[in-house]
């Protein structure tokens, strides 16, 4: 069995971390593949090591010594180094990298080195071999994976070895380092599980998998134990920050297994994602999108009213939350973010494109997302909500979620209620 793991800047944020780290990775002999984050923050007054590199670029391209930032960097693998009581002389590798930050070295080189010297110490704390992403993550000229050729690299550079590798960056035609998007560490822990064909691919993190609501807004909100691919998609997709699309895709497309952990709490089960799960009487959980206006126009005589208003849109350069077209009634969510002399605006121009019977604009709304197993929850969680006083505007169905759209001023008072009348449901 093999299972690929990878740690976030969180779980590696210091010496304890990492034993932390090491600790999980050598109680299961199947993980034999690690991909690692930069070191993250160990408190919230504290900078991730990623955003201290990305100053030290900024510093050079205005011909700004970048040496103290430098210094707070090398300072903290330095102390990483000598509390896990390693003996790897890393200052040779430190004062290298600082000898090559100049005002032409390409900021990609510069931002994932955070990665490359957390891999080096973790490989020399576990016994494992190191491999640089840039030997096996490889990029097209315009910054594409080149999916086939990568997984051939690495199938090659792990083929029955224990590794750790960086994640967030890899390399072009030329060489020349490329890095992922922010989040590109999960990104590639989950292209490593799809080229060598894991049995599981574990992200491990700083919280406890899926929660079935935000811990911000309800109090030790219950876990969420299995998921479907499609579920967690479309819970990331209507505001839950878990895992990004691209980080779930190549697992997803080739079937595996992710496991989404607490480094924390690794005695904890975490949530599983897979293809398919067990029925469990339709297991409730909740995300949400804030700050959201409503346009809802009638066209019943318009057969290309949603084409028409997404152009509109388009034009306009907003991205629609949702849209849906019921029997001529047509409506679009958007973001508040423009600012509503914008929103009228754009109520102008669908009204002037579209003809409609009626158009209408109303502001400051929020989504609840309701993620519901089975349709017949979905009517007491409406009743829950709305006998706490909080009107519902719309009700839309969104993949396997429901979507009720309330006032924004009212989006806590709606989510405590629905949680509540789930947990009802459950017991």
């Amino acid at each position: 069995m093999l299972k690929v793991t990878k740690f976030g800047g969180s779980s590696l944020c210091d010496s304890a971390g990492f034993s932390r780290v090491r600790e999980i990775v050598l109680a299961d002999p199947a993980r034999r593949v690690v991909v690692v984050s930069a070191a993250g923050r160990r408190h919230a007054a504290d900078h991730k090591i990623t955003d201290l590199l990305y100053l030290c670029h900024a510093h050079l391209q205005y011909g700004v010594s970048c040496w103290d930032l430098w210094r707070r960097i090398a300072d903290r693998y330095r102390e990483i180094r000598d509390g896990c009581c390693l003996t790897l002389p890393i200052e040779a590798e430190l004062d290298a990298i600082y000898a090559a930050m100049r005002r032409d070295t390409p900021q990609d080189w510069i931002v994932s080195r955070g990665e490359y010297l957390s891999a080096r110490l973790m490989a020399d704390l576990l016994g494992f071999e190191f491999v640089d992403a840039k030997d096996w993550l490889l990029f097209d000229a315009a910054g594409r994976v080149r999916q086939a050729a990568s997984y051939a690299a690495l199938g090659s550079l792990a083929d029955g070895r224990k590794i750790v590798t960086p994640g967030f960056y890899g390399a072009l035609p030329d060489g020349a380092v490329h890095t992922l998007p922010r989040g590109g560490s999960d990104v590639t822990g989950a292209l490593a599980a799809a080229a060598l064909h894991a049995d599981l691919y574990e992200n491990w993190t700083d919280v406890a998998g899926v929660l079935a609501a935000d811990p911000r807004l309800i109090q030790n909100p219950a876990p969420v134990g299995q998921l479907r691919y499609e579920e967690l998609q479309t819970l990331s997709r209507v505001g839950m920050q878990i895992l990004h699309e691209d980080a779930v895709a190549p697992v997803r497309q080739a079937q595996i297994p992710l496991r989404i952990c607490n480094a924390f709490e690794p005695e904890k089960p975490g949530t599983l994602v897979r293809p398919q799960v067990e029925p469990d009487g339709g297991q409730i959980c909740f995300a949400g999108r804030r700050k959201l206006a409503m346009l809802r126009l009638s066209c019943p005589q318009e057969p290309d009213a949603e084409t028409k208003l997404a152009d509109v849109l388009e034009q306009a350069r907003l991205s629609p939350f949702s849209m849906q077209s019921v029997c001529g009634e047509l409506t679009a969510l958007v973001p508040m973010e423009p600012g509503s002399e914008r929103l009228h605006r754009l109520r102008e121009q669908a009204a002037q494109a579209l003809r409609p019977q009626a158009c209408t604009l109303r502001e400051n709304l929020s989504v609840l997302a309701a993620l519901c197993r089975s349709t017949a929850a979905v009517p007491e969680l409406l009743r829950a909500v709305e006998t706490s006083g909080a009107p519902v505007h719309l009700l839309q169905k969104c993949g396997a979620c429901a979507l009720l759209l309330v006032n924004d001023s009212q989006y806590e008072q709606s989510l405590r209620a629905a949680y509540a009348a789930s947990r009802n449901l459950h017991d």
